[in-house]
């Protein structure tokens, strides 16, 4: 049951990398949110805030934990989830860090999703990453949870490994104890969310490259911001003064959710690569439309059609989209 050498080295830098005590690697992103909320205390039907706007995976940890997500609107600036209030309802939540923008999620109850960033953990009980093949640090599948308290994480490797006892930094079994017809496994219920030895091989090789991978989002981020100067029409992500942003994919708002397709259109008639839409926020997925009602969110629906997102992962590409864009942009006056 133990983790493997190359997972525990891979914890030990990764702690390092975002400033946090303790790191506990695991299989997905999701599979660490939904750790997190329990090791929280989240119980069946707590109320959890969670963002409309974002990947249902925020959600469907919420149900896996067997809570009721309780959707809070976004901002209209910087389109990330209005705060929660630490001794109101819902007590708990999940805040986004939206496309990258570092978000300011710090109440103790709060689990920090940066699945899009790289960001340092902050004053949240627990920030969660992911390395899903489409994020900033990638091995295909993968996640981690990083914490300063040592309780917690103790908890969150427990949890994770079908809750075997652990110390808070170690997922070793003594080999001898083990072999005993009886010892003791299971202190408590668990999932099998552990990472394994091959997707830490090749995060611990990225992860040398890791400012280099933000510096080139960065870059990439640029030359969309230069492609849209001037243009009264679309609004870039809003950036307050104190945030990061680390791009992993440059959004803007579109003034009217009717020119989003003409201007896809000509994106790619100028040799862009079609751009991607925002989610359907999740309340209004298939799966989800019993979670809440239209009109639960009024920024976000407003918000979500006029949406549109370019890919920040290639600098030579986002020099060939962005240029697309702008003549784009030229052609819709």
């Amino acid at each position: 049951m133990a983790n493997g050498d190359i997972v525990r080295a891979f914890e030990g830098e990764f702690a390092r990398y975002v400033g946090a005590r303790y790191c506990v690697a695991l299989c997905n992103g999701t599979a660490t949110l939904h750790t997190a909320l329990v090791v929280l205390g989240v119980k069946p039907r707590d109320r959890v805030a969670v963002p409309p706007l974002t990947m249902a995976s925020t959600t469907i940890a919420v149900l896996h934990a067997g809570a009721v997500p309780v959707f809070l609107d976004v901002e209209p600036d910087t389109w990330l989830m209005l705060p929660i209030h630490p001794e109101g309802d819902p007590r708990f939540g999940v805040g986004v860090s939206l496309f990258g923008l570092h978000g300011p999620y710090h109440e103790a109850t709060t689990v920090d999703d940066a699945a899009q960033t790289l960001r340092s953990h902050g004053g949240a009980a627990f920030t969660s990453y992911s390395f899903q093949r489409s994020k900033i640090l990638s091995c295909g599948e993968g996640g981690a949870l990083v914490t300063n308290d040592e309780d917690l994480a103790r908890k969150a490797r427990e949890f994770s490994s079908l809750g075997y006892q652990f110390g808070p930094d170690s997922s070793q079994i003594d080999s001898q104890q083990i072999r005993s017809p009886t010892y003791a496994r299971h202190y408590s219920l668990g999932w099998n969310y552990r990472m394994a030895d091959a997707q830490a091989a090749v995060l611990l090789e990225k992860l040398g490259h890791a400012d280099r991978l933000l510096a080139d989002r960065r870059e990439a981020a640029a030359l969309y911001q230069r492609a849209i100067e001037g243009c009264d029409w679309l609004t870039p992500q809003y950036v307050h003064n104190g945030y990061t942003h680390d791009y992993w994919t440059y959004a803007v708002a579109l003034d009217r959710s009717d020119r989003w397709e003409p201007l896809a259109q000509a994106i790619v008639r100028h040799s862009g690569e079609r751009p991607y839409a925002a989610w359907r926020l999740t309340y209004r997925e298939p799966a989800f439309r019993y979670l809440a009602p239209d009109g639960t969110c009024p920024v976000a629906e407003g918000l979500q059609p006029r949406l549109m997102q370019f890919q920040t992962n290639d600098l030579h590409a986002a020099g060939r989209n962005s240029m697309a864009l702008r003549r784009a942009i030229e052609e819709m006056g």
